[in-house]
């Protein structure tokens, strides 16, 4: 528990005036609470007992004032520490994600989407409860008990003895269910994290659900996540409320103390009726704020362990970080100089060793698994080399300024990505939006002829995904959007597939502009776009199998030859 609050403390100091706010506002509370229990007396000895008429005029006064003292200050309190929470989760979120954005690309290939969603939200949400709502409560009600306690130690030191004496006896209970519902919490939150996922990949995959019919496939494989959910979230409840009952259980031994020998002392004349009402109150409405606090206790252990998870991904640090060149002139030249590429245990390139230079274009061709994808990933650091290096203009990648970088580069892959945003927000995408560059783009990637037939043109929202897009449409968005970035070097990664033919003749024109500014890679599933490039690269099993122009390898490559005859085709794509 204090390492959870230590690893709040930079958050929280921020808040040092409404700190200070709030402790008032809780003392306020506390005074007015143990006002009240004083109350008592005066109200037993002089009303009831002593028929003192003055008390009428008195107490119905104090006890009103008293009540709105405290309802001020609980409100003040509860408002100023739930801002306090409230922002302190807001800045962790956006911390959370951001940091998340900072880590690798690879970092994401080891969880699913769904389960990072679950950091972002579910478990920061668990936070939000503890520092907003929590420990509001919890500040206000140990005030409260040290204003209990106070009253009942000034009215009898005694009988305060023998009230309190069993409370370090409910210590030990309270700890050991709060140790179990911390042990219930962190499966609940991974079941929690199976629960996301499993919807993320449902909503993402409709339209394959609705192909085959699965829908009762998928609605079983949810139920039985969600059951186990429930079953984990159960016993986590258990083990939470075990909390109260035992306090109530061991605190009737104090109460049956007191009563036992207050009536002792009542009945020798050592000790009046009022006195003992106003200490049984203070004793009695001690233990309500016990228990809340109890209760809270376990709830706070589910936070914890919710911080767990969140300061285990904020402590992970980023593998693939920037250097402090900038580059200060267009991109001449790329080369891959003698590079390796593992993933994992699996060798992705062996040795890869190429230069090109601004206005050529370089196709790669291959078998599936070959290395294409894997080569042009490293342009924009996307991974790292483990042997070799891959450098612009004779400076290593690494030693760049990463933002710098990537804002040099325009990247059109085979699986296209549409937001639920404008086209031109989608075209300018993590850029200004300059109106005519949008058209521009559009116009050269083949794509303003549609653009223009939609009610409100680049204004018009597609749908999420670009559902209300064809799959060709889409890719021509995507091109329009790196030819937008007016790169230095553009990589094209089967970027025409989902073209018909007359389209992708009319990228293959704009390219030939484009490519007279630019270095260009292109993964090409097609004779036509690779008799375009300057250099093909033909890529078996992570290396670099054959090398030339189109004409130059139909003469001397049999494993080209093998994959042109074929039209480049399937076995690649």
């Amino acid at each position: 528990m204090l390492k959870f609050f230590s690893r709040l403390g930079p958050y929280l100091r921020l808040y040092v005036p409404r700190f200070i706010r709030a402790t008032a506002a809780s003392l306020l509370y506390a005074g007015s609470v143990a006002a009240l229990a004083l109350l008592v007396k005066p109200i037993m000895d002089g009303l009831f007992i002593a028929h003192d008429r003055s008390e009428l005029v008195r107490l119905p006064f104090m006890i009103i004032g008293l009540y709105f003292l405290q309802s001020l200050g609980r409100y003040v309190q509860t408002v100023d520490l739930a801002f306090i929470g409230e922002d302190v989760v807001r800045r962790i979120r956006d911390r959370l994600l951001g940091h998340i954005l900072t880590l690798e690309y690879g970092f994401f290939g080891g969880f699913r989407g769904g389960e990072l969603i679950s950091r972002i939200t579910n478990d920061i949400s668990r936070i939000r409860g503890a520092v907003s709502q929590h420990l509001s409560v919890m500040v206000r009600e140990s005030m409260a008990i040290v204003a209990y306690v106070g009253v009942a130690i000034y009215r009898s030191p005694i009988l305060a003895f023998y009230g309190l004496v069993v409370a370090p006896l409910a210590a030990w209970p309270l700890a050991y269910f709060a140790q179990r519902v911390k042990k219930y919490a962190h499966r609940s939150q991974e079941k929690d994290s199976d629960i996301t996922s499993r919807l993320s990949e449902i909503f993402n995959n409709m339209e394959l659900i609705k192909a085959h019919h699965s829908e009762v496939f998928e609605l079983g494989r949810f139920e039985k996540d969600n059951l186990e959910f429930r079953r984990v979230n159960m016993k986590g409840i258990r083990a939470q409320e075990m909390a109260s009952p035992v306090m109530e259980f061991v605190g009737s031994f104090g109460v049956a103390l007191v009563i036992w020998f207050g009536g002792l002392l009542i009945i020798d004349g050592t000790m009046s009726a009022g006195e003992f009402a106003s200490f049984a109150v203070a004793l009695f409405m001690l233990y309500t704020p016990l228990k809340r606090i109890s209760k809270i206790y376990s709830q706070m252990f589910e936070a914890v362990a919710a911080s767990e998870r969140i300061w285990t991904m904020l402590d992970r640090e980023p593998t693939v970080l920037g250097g402090a060149d900038m580059l200060e002139e267009p991109i001449q030249e790329i080369a891959f100089e003698d590079v390796y590429l593992n993933y994992g245990e699996i060798a992705a390139l062996r040795g890869v060793s190429l230069r090109a230079r601004r206005g050529e274009m370089v196709a790669l061709v291959g078998d599936s698994g070959g290395g294409k994808s894997s080569l042009v990933n490293l342009i924009p650091r996307l991974w790292d080399p483990v042997s070799g290096r891959v450098t612009v203009d004779g400076t290593d990648l690494r030693d760049l300024d990463l933002p710098e970088l990537r804002r040099r580069i325009g990247i059109v892959t085979q699986r296209v990505y549409v937001f639920n945003e404008s086209v031109a927000c989608n075209v300018a995408y993590g850029l200004e939006i300059d109106r005519d560059l949008v058209e521009t783009s559009l116009r050269r990637a083949g794509a303003w002829e549609f653009v223009c037939e939609l009610e409100e043109g680049i204004d018009s929202v597609l749908d999420e995904f670009g559902a209300n897009l064809s799959g060709g449409q889409r890719q021509r968005l995507a091109i329009a959007r790196a030819l937008y970035r007016q790169p230095d070097i553009l990589v094209f990664d089967e970027a025409t597939s989902a073209l018909d033919n007359r389209s992708e003749a009319a990228i293959q024109k704009a390219l030939e502009d484009v490519t007279e500014h630019c270095i260009t890679f292109v993964i090409a599933h097609r004779l036509s776009t690779v008799e375009m490039a300057d250099k093909v690269l033909v890529m078996q099993e992570g290396r670099v199998v054959a090398e030339g122009t189109c004409a130059e390898l139909m003469e001397r490559s049999e494993i080209y030859q093998r994959l042109a005859a074929g039209e480049l085709p399937d076995a690649y794509q």
